[in-house]
């Protein structure tokens, strides 16, 4: 008998993956510092590392393909009320990784690296959306990030992003195993 991709969520499910992305999204107040330094990068590395951690631990909770996307859609929700381009690129990258972990893995219950490679890359995947959104929909958005030029910062800020959302995950991953191995974290 063949496993099913697509599992049905419980209550207890969804109320979960609504308070980590509350909490994800509380510990990312800080990008507030860094709101208006126009440098390409520089934001998502700031909150890579908490929407990592976090999106690792609804995911080592919930192994069901659809948490990354709800977990995106509630802080997509919040994010909508600050910014548009937030909520389009929290949502449709949560939606392409669910894709990628389906068309790869199948589902997140055979092995850590779905729900590393998912959480990880929850912010830096975000950046090839938000600069479409600004090259289509806000010219001022875009001339504020690249009228100079594409700064070189920028490139350390991605790199820097993907390497701090990888430690995020990995260290949602270890927290949650310790959780899980305590009883504290239930499956």
């Amino acid at each position: 008998m063949e496993k099913k991709i697509f599992e049905p969520f419980k209550v207890k499910d969804i109320v979960f993956m609504a308070l980590l992305s509350a909490v994800a999204l509380c510990t990312a107040s800080v990008m507030a510092i860094v709101a208006h330094i126009y440098i390409y990068g520089l934001a998502q590395l700031v909150t890579a590392f908490q929407f990592a951690f976090f999106s690792s631990i609804a995911l080592m909770k919930v192994r069901k393909v659809g948490t990354l996307f709800i977990f995106g859609l509630f802080t997509g929700l919040f994010e909508l009320f600050m910014a548009p381009v937030m909520f389009i690129s929290s949502v449709l990258t949560a939606l392409l990784l669910e894709c990628i972990v389906v068309l790869l893995f199948r589902n997140y219950k055979n092995s850590l690296l779905p729900v590393f490679i998912a959480s990880a890359l929850i912010i830096p995947a975000t950046m090839p959306f938000n600069l479409l959104y600004y090259r289509l929909f806000s010219q001022e958005m875009w001339d504020l990030f690249f009228a100079s030029g594409f700064k070189v910062l920028s490139i350390v800020f991605i790199l820097g992003s993907v390497l701090v959302g990888s430690l995020g995950s990995l260290l949602g991953i270890k927290v949650s195993n310790e959780l899980l191995k305590a009883g504290v974290l239930k499956q």
